[in-house]
């Protein structure tokens, strides 16, 4: 019997907790006490970007050989070569090669340990130099590698080894240069007894920077009518087969600072730049390099029709060892990048905003104005607020947290960390949240 009225009693009290949620529930509904939802305003970065498909085209001139013997390249790709330097060595025979390679570290590692000599001799070498150029080459190691520039890595890490050693020398007289030196030279008598010198080299036959391949285009893309390309011209290009390279070519010099980036844009696009006034920006390559390249707006081409894609050429300086041999590449140009508060435009109203001012006669004058802006909870008080939008992305805009004068009417904003109602229903300015 007991049982059975605790039974009951637990029964009452849940369903009396049931209902008094449920009125609970409906009450909070009319009183927006759950209502509404907010999301604090933070500070983001944005890239206003295009991705296209782009050609690159470059003053181009093609290096040949008609000599005998097997090439040895002295020039590495990207390397920037003067009129009538060498560029590569021919030798009699692959062991020839190897064995000049090798006589060459040779002697640059013997000027390096003469030079330790003479550091240890005098002393005269601050150790606090020595850490600065080791924490230099260090992070020049690191750059090196992120921008997957290979090619040139073994130097950045000799030039470590060299550093480190040097080091030593300075703080560790322990250290034998002299019996290194010895080794050094008695390797090279070997190698010069076994080696035979060049038989002869190739030099550029003008200034500019130096690839060693070649991949057919350099004669049927047009550098001199770049900046006039339409979209007619641009579809051809992509067409094209390339030219056989011949198997005396030994590699190309480009042989103009200036390069260009050729990219189909879309009307819209092509509108929207030409009437923002945009000079210098950015483009990316991301299967080619991870260095971000400054660029130019050369000229925006529309088709002739007026109904087409149009033509974006982009004008470039930057040059290293990866971009010396791209030509068709997916591209990103970074027209601009927006900082500011983002806001979800869920959040985005209309509504009025006050401005309160004076006449001449000291008279106060009220001035009412509809702009966009967001409602943003202090407290338990709805107040609205003007935005100033900089960037619209998919789902959220960035604002201006500082606009211009004059660019508000009332003068007030969103700031970082306001409480932005994203949902609720009856939203008013100077409402009070239950």
């Amino acid at each position: 019997m007991e049982k059975a009225k605790v039974k009951k009693l637990i029964i009452g009290l849940i369903s009396a907790f049931i209902i008094i949620y449920i009125v609970y529930v409906g009450f909070s509904k009319i009183f927006d006490a759950d209502g509404i939802e907010t999301e604090i305003a933070t500070e983001i970065s944005a890239t206003d970007s295009l991705y296209e498909d782009g050609i690159i085209i470059r003053e181009e001139s093609i290096i040949k050989n008609n000599k005998d013997g097997v090439i040895s390249y002295v020039a590495n790709d990207g390397d920037h070569v003067a009129k009538n330097e060498v560029i590569a060595s021919l030798y009699k025979n692959e062991e020839d090669v190897i064995n000049n390679k090798a006589l060459n570290d040779v002697n640059e590692e013997i000027n390096q340990i003469k030079k330790l000599r003479a550091i240890a001799s005098t002393g005269d070498l601050a150790i606090d130099n020595i850490n600065s150029q080791i924490n230099n080459a260090i992070i020049s190691l690191n750059t090196n590698i992120a921008d997957r520039d290979f090619i040139n890595t073994d130097d950045y890490v000799n030039d470590l080894t060299y550093l480190i050693t040097e080091r030593l020398v300075v703080t560790d007289n322990a250290v034998d240069i002299s019996k290194k030196l010895n080794e050094l030279r008695a390797e090279k008598t070997e190698l010069k007894n076994n080696t035979t010198k060049a038989t002869g080299h190739i030099k550029a036959k003008k200034a500019g920077c130096f690839v060693s391949s070649a991949d057919g285009f350099e004669s049927i893309f047009d550098y001199e009518n770049v900046k006039t390309i339409n979209i007619k011209d641009f579809n051809k290009m992509k067409e094209a087969e390339p030219k056989k390279v011949s198997d005396n070519t030994v590699g190309k010099l480009i042989t103009n600072v200036d390069w260009y980036v050729v990219c189909p844009i879309s009307r819209q696009d092509a509108l929207r730049i030409t009437t923002s006034g945009y000079q210098k920006v950015t483009i990316n390559m991301p299967f080619a390099t991870t260095t971000s390249i400054p660029a130019y707006i050369e000229s925006v081409n529309q088709d002739n029709t007026g109904d087409g894609d149009s033509i974006i050429v982009l004008r470039c300086d930057y040059m290293n060892s990866e971009l010396a041999s791209v030509r068709n590449e997916n591209i990103e140009i970074c027209l601009n990048t927006y900082s500011g508060i983002r806001v979800s435009k869920d959040a985005i109203h209309d509504g009025i905003v006050k401005k309160i001012s004076e006449d001449e006669g000291g008279n106060q004058i009220t001035k009412k104005k509809k702009v966009q802006g967001v409602y943003v909870l202090y407290g338990n008080e709805l107040q609205f607020k003007e935005i100033s939008i900089l960037y619209s992305g998919s789902d959220f805009v960035i604002c201006d947290p500082s606009p211009k004068k004059g660019k508000l009417f009332n003068g007030k904003t969103v700031s970082l960390y306001d409480n932005i109602v994203i949902k609720g229903d009856d939203l008013k300015d100077g409402k009070i949240v239950k």
